[in-house]
């Protein structure tokens, strides 16, 4: 029997996500013989009770999302306690890939393709790139943020006053695919009802169509499964990942972003996934947590 320390919280719509996710993991634990104690992060500095209570753990399960809870900020004050033993990836590895910006690099940089554009910091001209695009926060969670760029003149008039990912929009089919302790699950393609993939796309029932296989060849699905594992050791990631890719207007996928703790609620896509390949979520949410404790004496 496992001892688990769950820690969600956050703010703003990112917060929202994490409660649902932290709800859904402890619904599926309490059929289990393992015992979950949720606590509610707001931020900032570890308590030293919180500490010693996360040491006592037999693992450290982080229902989290976006902000310092996903961005290695956590990460590194948890390692700094001398607590390995949470979920997701470590600190620098959850840095580079909240940061869109710099995660894009890397996975290009190990011949993942990636889609055209650039940071766009406040007070400066925008990057170069094709119209039309993307807007989205340049670290951030849950596609919160994200918006689409029609043209020039609609370009012209935004101001942005956090630093933004501006890439060109490509209008091919999007995937995503779910890499669970080194090995890919299910592919699922995403097909959201009008508009794009965002944050209410994401979370509202009945707004995204998820098919899970994807409907495509083996072709495809190997070069998607090949792109996301390269991915996913560009950037350093373990345990449960999600990468996203969408296709150009030629069928060309292209790397959009890693999630290093993936949504765990009853839209998410890891745990439909999971299901697809046969891990009912109960199973799921005990494997996350045996391969965060399986670090525990590691150091």
């Amino acid at each position: 029997m496992m001892q688990i320390l769950m820690l969600y919280g956050g703010t703003g719509e990112e917060r929202e996500v994490s409660v649902e996710s932290a709800t859904a993991v402890i619904g599926a634990l309490a059929g289990t013989q393992h015992r979950v104690l949720a606590l509610d992060y707001r931020g900032g500095k570890l308590s030293t009770a919180l500490c010693e209570a996360m040491r006592q753990a037999d693992a450290v399960f982080l229902a989290l999302h976006g902000g310092e809870g996903e961005g290695g900020i956590l990460q590194s004050r948890l390692e700094q306690a001398g607590i390995f033993h949470y979920t997701g990836a470590g600190p620098e590895a959850a840095a580079l890939a909240l940061d869109k910006g710099r995660a894009k690099a890397a996975v290009a940089a190990a011949g993942v393709p990636v889609a055209a554009g650039g940071v766009w910091l406040p007070q400066q001209a925008p990057p170069a790139c094709p119209l039309p695009a993307i807007l989205k926060p340049l670290c951030g969670g849950s596609s919160v943020g994200l918006s689409q760029v029609a043209d020039a003149a609609t370009l012209s008039a935004l101001a942005p006053t956090a630093p933004m990912l501006l890439e060109e929009y490509l209008s091919g089919r999007e995937y995503s695919v779910s890499v669970f302790c080194g090995r890919v699950l299910p592919i699922v393609e995403i097909r959201p009802q009008g508009g794009v993939y965002d944050y209410a796309h994401k979370y509202t029932p009945g707004a995204t169509e998820e098919l899970c296989p994807a409907p495509i060849d083996q072709d495809k699905t190997a070069l998607l499964c090949r792109l996301a594992t390269t991915a996913y050791h560009a950037l350093g990631l373990r345990d449960a990942a999600r990468i996203d890719f969408k296709e150009d207007a030629a069928g060309h996928p292209r790397f959009l972003e890693a999630n290093t703790l993936p949504g765990l609620t009853s839209t998410s896509l890891l745990p439909l996934a999971a299901k697809t390949d046969g891990i009912p979520f109960p199973a799921l949410c005990v494997a996350m947590a045996e391969a965060a404790a399986a670090r525990r004496c590691v150091r």
